[in-house]
């Protein structure tokens, strides 16, 4: 009996790792069936009201596309041109550095002639600016657009045939499990999209509105990037815990450099920050509710795992993952004590 549990244990170590270093290597392709999967979840009220009003399939399947492109155009829309006036204003800050790196190198009674003899003599500037050359930015910059459209696209694809084979594969399922099995299935499936459902909806709402609430301060306060700032504050707010503290970074370093140690930067500070912690620790509890349920320690856990696997898409990723895998887990009786250490249900 020790034997034959050792060997299952082994076993399951084992398959573990298999599927881990498959999830790693092949996320070119599990990245797209990801948020495919979470696309259909949360597409599926709106697929099952077109079908209970008898609307063709191909309707409903471009009403989704429609949608998605819709949704992303808008998005790389206002990217573009947020970087477009990024880059317009670059140099007046890059005059406003160089002012604030001569003031600091005489406050320290370090004459800048001297750094600037020292960098001349000791840095190899060819090559960083081979390194740093507009040609080769520009190809990284086209490279990552074609991937982010190649993995787009593939998205889409797979949102498409699993919407298609949905039924079919439920018929599927249901010939080869017992009515028991059937109904367990149909449960976790259930559990499984409301979950996804409530947390891609409710964060989404919550991303908004810190971003919204931080441009609104960022404008007041006279800070430039304005609408860049608040796009990267609503995108990393998806990241648990560290994205949207990471993301309010860089409007208050745009105004150290604006304004320098001033009430500017003080207040800009405080407003952020209290509009994170308001959110973070009041707002979101009451929206999210305990729907979770996963302990801070793991979501820290789970952050740095699905980063190691899969990137900065990883880290946006994980909650809704991890939160997945804890519901499964907990219909698995020879898992309790498992999931006692990872959630509070």
């Amino acid at each position: 009996m020790t034997n034959s549990r050792s060997l299952n244990i082994s076993l399951g170590i084992l398959s573990m790792a298999i599927m881990v270093y498959t999830l790693k290597t092949l996320q070119s392709i599990f990245i797209p069936l990801t948020f495919a999967i979470f696309l259909t979840f949360l597409f599926h009220p709106i697929n099952r009201f077109m079908k209970d009003k008898r609307i063709p399939v191909s309707v409903n399947m471009l009403v989704l596309v429609v949608i998605i492109l819709f949704t992303f155009t808008l998005m790389g829309a206002i990217v573009y041109t947020s970087i477009a006036s990024f880059v317009t204003e670059f140099p007046k800050y890059e005059e406003a550095l160089s002012e604030m790196t001569k003031s600091f190198f005489t406050f320290i009674d370090m004459p800048f002639e001297n750094v600037t003899s020292f960098l001349n003599n000791k840095v190899n500037w060819f090559q960083i600016a081979d390194k740093l050359s507009l040609s080769k930015i520009l190809s990284g910059t086209m490279g990552t657009f074609i991937d982010f459209f190649v993995k787009l696209l593939l998205t889409i694809v797979f949102m498409l045939f699993i919407l298609i084979d949905r039924d079919d594969l439920n018929k599927r399922v249901k010939k080869v499990l017992a009515e028991d099995r059937i109904s367990l299935s149909e449960n976790l499936v259930g559990k499984i999209g409301e979950q996804i459902n409530k947390y891609i909806v409710n964060k989404t709402l919550i991303s908004l509105a810190t971003g919204l609430i931080s441009m609104i301060f960022i404008a007041i306060f006279g800070i430039d990037f304005v609408v860049i700032s608040g796009l990267l504050i609503f995108i990393l707010n998806y990241i648990p815990n560290v994205g949207s503290i990471i993301a309010s970074a860089f409007p208050i370093i745009i105004c150290f450099i604006q304004y320098g140690l001033s009430w500017q930067l003080v207040a800009i500070s405080s407003a952020l920050v209290t509009t994170q912690m308001v959110i973070g620790n009041f707002v979101e509890p009451r929206v999210m509710g305990h729907e979770l349920q996963l302990t801070p320690l793991f979501v820290l856990i789970s952050l740095i795992f699905w980063f190691w696997v899969w990137g900065p898409v990883g880290m946006i990723l994980a909650v809704p993952l991890t939160s997945a895998i804890t519901i499964i887990i907990k219909e698995i009786p020879s898992l309790k004590v498992i999931s006692a250490l990872i959630s509070y249900d």
